[in-house]
C-alpha cells in the first residue's frame, strides 16, 4: 500500500515539474506560429534574422538581405523578435574608450 502511494506521488511530479511545462511551452509556440505574417521580423533556430515575406502551410519565405529570399521550415522558427528590441539596439550608445594603461617599468627602461 505505501509503494502505491510513493508512486502516485512520484507521478504527479513528473507531471508537475516536466510534463505540464513542455505542454505550456509547445502551446506558446504552436501560438506563435500561428500570427505569424508578413513583416514579422523572426529569428530561426539556427541563429538566422530575417522579415517574413510570405507564410505557407509548412515554411515560411524570408527576406535576410535586400532582394535575397530563403524559405525555412516553420518549426524552425525560434521567435519574433519584438519591434521594441530592434530600436534599443539602434539606439544604444557606443561603449566608452578605456584609457590607455600605463607602461609597465621594463616598457619603460626599453624605451630610454
Amino acid at each position: 500500500m505505501g509503494f502505491v502511494i510513493v508512486f502516485a506521488i512520484m507521478l504527479v511530479f513528473i507531471y508537475l515539474l516536466i510534463l505540464r511545462p513542455q505542454n505550456t511551452q509547445r502551446n506558446k509556440q504552436a501560438e506563435m506560429l500561428g500570427t505569424l505574417k508578413p513583416g514579422d521580423e523572426i529569428i530561426t533556430v539556427g541563429g538566422i534574422y530575417g522579415d517574413v515575406v510570405e507564410v505557407h502551410d509548412d515554411r515560411i519565405e524570408l527576406e535576410i538581405a535586400e532582394d535575397v529570399h530563403i524559405e525555412v521550415a516553420k518549426r524552425a522558427i525560434a521567435q519574433v523578435v519584438p519591434p521594441d528590441a530592434e530600436l534599443s539596439a539602434i539606439e544604444a550608445p557606443e561603449p566608452m574608450d578605456a584609457p590607455e594603461p600605463e607602461p609597465l617599468p621594463q616598457e619603460e627602461a626599453a624605451r630610454r
